[in-house]
């Protein structure tokens, strides 16, 4: 797989980029392969974390091409027990909290479209976009349209013009991943008014470090965000965080609102209530990621302790599963 050294930080374009955290190399987490490849070598991609020194947002070294990655992705929302329900939540509160206008809700990488089956039964017009091969056949069948294509700004004006502004953008889990950020945030502003929402969801560093959560570090995720750099990066671009709301999906993550600078709603407390929580604990700094990489190491050297008295002592140990996150494990773990 198509890979690259990124040298500069995706928020702020500083090339001030220091190596905090150093994990064993890996092949991309879902290339899954056939039996027939089982003996071909999956050549490995540096897995490491760099700290811009300037604007304190964290990010991945080595950066995989995500087309390569998109057009061969099999996960669906549906397959994680217990995600439908969280986006039912999700949609109850967007709806409740932010009381958006009636109008289009816009969901970038919509996958199989259970977030937007919840805006739908608020009486919102829904549409998907998500590139991953037969997803948006598959959604628009089960009533959710949903258009078979990748995001970008040119792309937004185009469908701006065609359906006019949205009221709600939404894009979960997709924003970490996207490489060229300003490209797409360009194209979400392109798509708002000064009444419309965005809202995603994403990995939330700080609570992945103290859940230590560290084998959700995987090529997939670009960015590892926090809420100082993020807001920051974000003014630049126009926009407003208006609220931050932290859940425990996927080790820990947060929702993450705005809005067009100077929009029609107020910023939460929330918001400066996480950045101050972030620099107590002293994020975007090297020393946190000293701390962890102490405490990934010492997981490791507990484990591998355990195995070898297992083994010593005659027992067998079987693994089932496929999650991204055993990739990054068993690498590190050196198993």
């Amino acid at each position: 797989m198509k890979s690259y050294r990124r040298k500069d930080c995706r928020l702020c374009g500083s090339t001030s980029l220091e190596l905090v955290l150093e994990l064993k190399p890996t092949p991309p987490a879902d290339s899954y392969i056939s039996e027939e490849h089982l003996t071909t070598k999956q050549e490995p991609i540096p897995l490491d974390l760099y700290l811009c020194l300037d604007c304190g947002h964290t990010q991945i070294g080595h950066v995989i091409d995500a087309e390569e990655v998109y057009l061969n992705y099999i996960y669906e929302t549906a397959s994680t027990l217990g995600l439908g329900e969280h986006f039912r939540e999700c949609a109850k509160t967007i709806m409740e909290k932010f009381k958006p206008n009636k109008g289009i809700v816009v969901d970038i990488g919509s996958n199989d479209g259970i977030l937007l089956k919840y805006f739908k039964d608020y009486g919102m017009e829904v549409l998907g976009i998500d590139p991953m091969p037969g997803i948006a056949e598959k959604a628009s069948e089960n009533g959710i349209p949903t258009l078979p294509d990748f995001f970008n700004e040119d792309y937004a004006l185009d469908l701006r013009n065609k359906r006019g502004a949205a009221s709600v953008i939404s894009s979960n889990n997709l924003v970490a991943d996207t490489d060229d950020l300003n490209d797409f945030v360009d194209g979400v502003k392109a798509l708002m008014n000064n009444d419309s929402i965005f809202f995603f969801e994403t990995f939330y560093l700080f609570l992945q470090i103290n859940n230590n959560v560290w084998d959700f570090t995987y090529h997939e995720h670009y960015s590892y965000f926090t809420v100082k750099p993020m807001k920051n990066y974000f003014l630049k671009m126009g926009m407003e965080l208006i609220d931050i709301e932290p859940n425990l999906t996927k080790g820990g993550s947060m929702r993450c609102t705005l809005q067009l600078k100077g929009g029609s709603r107020k910023v939460e407390d929330s918001v400066y209530e996480h950045i101050r929580a972030e620099e107590e604990q002293g994020f975007g700094t090297r020393e946190i990621f000293k701390k962890y990489s102490s405490r990934i190491n010492e997981g490791k050297q507990e484990y591998m302790k355990l195995i070898n008295q297992l083994k010593s002592d005659g027992k067998k140990l079987v693994g089932y599963g496929a999650s991204a996150t055993s990739t990054t494990l068993m690498h590190h773990y050196e198993m």
